[in-house]
């Protein structure tokens, strides 16, 4: 992946609010609603999530029930709800791990060099020899279903582009004027490293971490879809896909709610990432 900077103006024509690019505040508009709905679920949520009532399954969207409910009688909306909650963890926490091994690991290879960067290089492709999901789904049978499978399994093989996009920025910012100023001056590798170096080569891995939690979110759901990730009857919008498929020509509202609500959350995030790219100059 190349990342150049860029003061680029393709959304001049959009309405912006304030100094911002659109979609940078468009998409942060997308995530606010969902992080007050995830706040919010206890408290507005019309049904209990996992409290199954077998005289109302399989009843279409209605003003009782305004997004249907599922097979076990549980109210679709309710369980969408609750499930933003396990979806935004799964983002968030599914993103800074792999940005903290990442940044770490980039740093020091770029900075050091040698021997250090030649070790860290290789066991970066080694995990980029295997397929993504196919490796992350090796990881989490080896440990056992469930969200801390997830996260381990996320942050193992997540690393390695955070650690691709720093290297490549410390490569180039450690020759640099104010770089070789400091080691005449006497800093420290931590000093120039983590207070001069890392502010000046972060930006780009940040916004790349609002593209990346778009599929990380994927990838939960898919793994939670495939019955290793988050475990039934925990709501969340992978589960509910899996649980509704086979009743996808009788009772569409199963399936169709939570893939919106999941294709929703991911627009918001890749209009976050791409308006952020917009506003501090960089382009993936």
């Amino acid at each position: 992946m190349s990342i150049t900077v860029a003061a680029s103006s393709r959304f001049n024509w959009l309405p912006r609010f304030g100094r911002g690019p659109f979609p940078l505040y468009a998409g942060a508009t997308i995530i606010a609603f969902w992080v007050i709905v995830a706040l919010l679920t206890p408290w507005i949520a019309p049904y209990d999530p996992i409290t199954q009532d077998l005289s109302q399954t399989l009843q279409p969207p209605s003003l009782a029930h305004l997004l249907g409910t599922d097979n076990f009688g549980r109210d679709v909306l309710s369980r969408i709800m609750w499930s933003s909650r396990i979806d935004l963890q799964m983002g968030i926490i599914g993103v800074v791990f792999p940005f903290m091994i990442g940044t770490i690991v980039g740093s020091l290879a770029g900075y050091f060099g040698g021997w250090v960067d030649a070790v860290f290089m290789r066991i970066l492709d080694v995990v980029l020899a295997f397929p993504f999901l196919v490796l992350m789904l090796s990881i989490i049978s080896i440990l056992q279903p469930g969200l801390i499978s997830f996260y381990i399994a996320i942050a193992l093989v997540g690393w390695v582009s955070y650690a691709r996009l720093i290297r490549a920025q410390v490569l180039v910012l450690k020759n640099s004027d104010f770089v070789i100023a400091g080691k005449s001056l006497g800093f420290s590798h931590l000093r120039l490293m983590f207070k001069h170096i890392l502010p000046n080569s972060i930006t780009a891995s940040i916004v790349f971490s609002m593209s990346d939690v778009v599929l990380v979110v994927l990838a939960g759901s898919s793994i939670s879809y495939l019955g290793l990730g988050v475990q039934p009857p925990t709501a969340e919008w992978g589960v509910m896909i899996a649980e509704g498929q086979n009743f996808i020509s009788s009772a569409w509202w199963m399936t169709t709610f939570p893939g919106l609500a999941l294709v929703l959350m991911a627009f918001g995030f890749s209009l976050l990432a791409d308006g952020l790219g917009e506003k501090l100059g960089v382009r993936e």
